[in-house]
């Protein structure tokens, strides 16, 4: 049985429904026992949750949550940050300046394009391909740049756009994924199995079974599951399909995150 969830968001996210006490109580509830909430931080100067996120807040709330559930759920304190290479070093600069124990890249947009956008309208002339590539290209520099322990919902892009997107899970394709997977492998970068859009869309898991055999098979180790829940009921949601895909895969533990230090966490 799962019982750590590695991606929540409480109300020091801007979209963000319940708090951190209403979070860890859901998760208590689900029968969790251990949390990590990533909040957003986000660096694009043009979306509405720039500029909300307020570390010191944040930071009080998660100390009061780990004093008051001690003993009954280990609380983590992590962060979620969009990634582009337009940005330079201002994530890393960001970064180092605060602590964590767990940081998730997120690759939300490629090509010009905000990829959960295009999963409410694309337009007839999306070159898919041309998206895809540039996505690809964001998410290895993710990989390479040092600054998170796991990549978020990892093939993000393919759950978002409309279902003809699949036509392009191609030989190319799984060039593309390989080349990161090694590239996370060599790194110690984790990868996440986000639930989310079996919430959200009544899709499946990002990383799905097949990226997640072809990772354990090039020697991959390292996986977080997180719900990615915005609102107390998602907590812990879909967890059921995430450890199926796992255990399909041969996995038999998860991993967990102190102070930036992985350790595993057996699927009881």
């Amino acid at each position: 049985m799962l019982r750590t969830d590695y991606h929540l968001h409480s109300t020091h996210s801007a979209d963000g429904e319940g708090s951190v006490a209403e979070m860890c109580e859901a998760a208590i509830e689900r029968g969790l026992s251990e949390i990590a909430f990533a909040e957003h931080l986000d660096f694009d100067r043009d979306d509405p949750m720039y500029g909300y996120f307020d570390d010191g807040a944040y930071t009080a709330s998660i100390a009061e949550a780990q004093e008051t559930y001690a003993g009954r759920l280990v609380i983590r304190k992590g962060l979620e940050f969009d990634f582009r290479r337009a940005y330079g070093t201002e994530v890393g600069d960001v970064l180092a300046a605060w602590d964590f124990d767990f940081l998730i890249g997120s690759v939300h947009s490629a090509a010009g394009y905000h990829i959960w956008r295009l999963s409410q309208e694309a337009p007839p002339d999306l070159d898919v391909r041309g998206l895809l590539a540039d996505y690809f290209a964001e998410v290895e520099a993710l990989a390479a740049s040092g600054w998170c322990h796991v990549i978020g919902h990892f093939d993000y892009v393919f759950k978002q756009l409309p279902r003809p997107v699949a036509a392009q899970r191609d030989a190319w394709y799984w060039q593309r994924v390989r080349r990161i997977l090694e590239r996370c492998i060599a790194g110690g970068v984790a990868l996440e199995v986000n639930t989310h859009h079996i919430v959200d869309r009544g899709w499946g898991l990002a990383a799905d079974a097949e990226i997640l055999d072809r990772y354990r098979a090039l020697g991959g180790r390292l996986v977080t599951v997180g719900s990615d829940a915005h609102r107390p009921s998602d907590a812990g949601h879909g967890f059921d399909r995430a450890e199926a895909a796992l255990r399909e895969a041969g996995f038999l533990e998860v991993t967990g995150y102190a102070r930036g230090w992985p350790y595993a966490v057996a699927m009881a």
